[in-house]
């Protein structure tokens, strides 16, 4: 017995119902990885297609306290104050294979977060 699907929603084989390969182009057809069935492409007028990206990125300052030891500032906004600077330390406090705990606390106010990593 043959399964049969007949997907008509776009990125999914109409075969076998396996997520497509992306084009770069259009029009243009793509194969199936799964099934092999070529389904082609066609190119779409008054669509947008965009792409979100977030892109992180990590600065770290290095200041002294008054006990003399050196704290690593980094960019954090505190959930109490909203200040954009804040101290950290790293445990790992899960299994092994799991991130890291970040602790963070403000340098305006003293609040201290957690971020599971």
């Amino acid at each position: 017995m043959s399964l049969s699907f007949s997907s008509s929603l776009f990125g999914f084989c109409p075969s076998c119902a396996s997520i497509l390969p992306t084009p770069n182009v259009a029009p243009s057809e793509i194969a199936c990885k799964v099934c092999g069935e070529i389904t082609s492409v066609k190119e779409k007028a008054h669509e947008l297609v965009c792409r979100l990206e977030k892109v992180y990125e990590k600065r770290v300052i290095e200041e002294v306290d008054d006990e003399g030891g050196a704290d690593s500032i980094v960019d954090h906004i505190c959930p109490k104050c909203n200040n954009g600077k804040a101290t950290y330390s790293t445990m790992q406090t899960r299994s092994a294979d799991e991130g890291q705990t970040v602790f963070y606390t403000c340098t305006n106010c003293k609040n201290k977060s957690i971020e599971y990593s």
